[in-house]
């Protein structure tokens, strides 16, 4: 017998994760996977040469709304046709409605949702999955604790393919093209879709001055975030400009060869800092020190209202350098790219739980419950 299993996406992060997922399911001989998802997840699907049915369809931001009825009807379609016997959605952002809340709200047989932030479930549409696979042990304690949910943790499926990366190579090749030294410390700014927050235009302009500062051969970095608009962007750019800094803007690349460009590598609290942990993990020298820019009273009263955590749980495991005074900005930039800086980081990756067979796991259990549920 041939399972059908329904994939959707709407999130970047959440698309990273299923696409590992939707690469191994090819192991797996009674395993048929379609996939359908909304933009901006369906560009990473297309990239990655996997043929996604997309829908054109807006989030719905209230419900009852006729966006959600849309979303709804849209998803009743999608399983009338396409028949799965199990649904695996991503995770998305808490404050809409989407693809993935729809057909999880609407799906009657088993349903399950991969979590790519500790603890967090959207149920826009009243309805949660029988399992949300968590990223570690953590994820699945804040899981259970603010929602209830049934949670497992499986490991981080995007950093698996971490695994067959030529991390050494493509640090080369990617420092030579912007023309960085081995003396360069090259420092990254990672953006965020943060510009509405008068707090996150402060941590940056911040963080410009901060380098400014900096004695010796610095070189910056800055990659926007896919959902900073062409206004962000340009904001962005001219304040780097004004301040006489030049700075190597880095889009329309995976987010991995960026980071393996820097020796320190800057954001408010995005997940590119656990993405630097995780090449940290994989790499067989100290690579690069993540720092969380996390001193601005709107940034921090933004991420504990929004987020509802005291800190990131990689913060809490040590995993990343985080600035609370802002103060300490200039002095900690100037040694986050040192040897004994980067070793620390290095050090401390190495606890992290292995995702090498976090692909393989999830769809094991999505695989054990279709088996058992035929069997009733």
């Amino acid at each position: 017998m041939k399972y059908k299993i329904l994939l959707t996406a709407r999130d970047p992060a959440a698309a990273l994760h299923l696409i590992e997922i939707a690469k191994c399911s090819r192991n797996f001989d009674d395993l048929h996977i379609d996939i359908v998802t909304q933009q901006p997840a369906s560009r990473y699907f297309d990239e990655a040469g996997f043929l996604t049915t997309v829908v054109d369809l807006p989030p719905a931001k209230e419900m009852p709304s006729v966006e959600g009825e849309n979303l709804l009807q849209k998803s009743r379609d999608l399983i009338d046709s396409l028949k799965p016997d199990a649904v695996l959605s991503g995770l998305s952002t808490p404050f809409d409605g989407g693809l993935d809340e729809a057909i999880t709200a609407v799906f009657k047989g088993p349903k399950f949702v991969m979590q790519d932030f500790w603890g967090e479930a959207n149920q826009f549409f009243g309805a949660r999955a029988q399992l949300y696979f968590a990223l570690d042990d953590e994820a699945v304690r804040l899981s259970e604790n603010r929602h209830g949910l049934n949670a497992v943790s499986v490991g981080s499926p995007r950093h698996s393919a971490y695994q067959s990366m030529d991390i050494n190579a493509i640090r080369e090749k990617e420092r030579r093209r912007i023309g960085a030294s081995k003396e360069t410390t090259v420092v990254g700014f990672y953006g965020q879709a943060l510009h509405w927050v008068k707090g996150y235009r402060n941590t940056l302009n911040a963080w410009v001055d901060a380098m400014i500062a900096q004695k010796g051969e610095y070189k910056a970095l800055y990659r926007p975030h896919p959902r900073e608009d062409k206004g962000d962007i340009r904001w962005t750019v001219q304040r780097f400009a004004d301040a006489g800094m030049p700075c190597v803007i880095c889009q329309g690349q995976d987010v991995e060869h960026s980071l393996l460009t820097c020796d320190v590598v800057c954001s408010a609290f995005s997940n590119c800092t656990y993405d630097v942990a995780y090449l940290n993990y994989f790499s067989e020298v100290p690579l690069i020190t993540p720092v969380s820019l996390f001193f601005d009273p709107e940034i921090i009263d933004y991420f504990h209202k929004m987020v509802k955590l005291d800190e990131f749980p990689y913060l809490k495991s040590g995993l990343v350098l985080a600035i609370n005074d802002v103060r300490d900005l200039s002095s900690v930039l100037a040694l986050a790219g040192s040897k004994r800086v980067k070793e620390k980081y290095w050090s401390a990756a190495k606890h992290l739980p292995s995702p090498i067979k976090a692909p393989e796991i999830v769809l094991n259990h999505i695989h054990s419950s279709l088996v058992a549920t035929n069997a009733r």
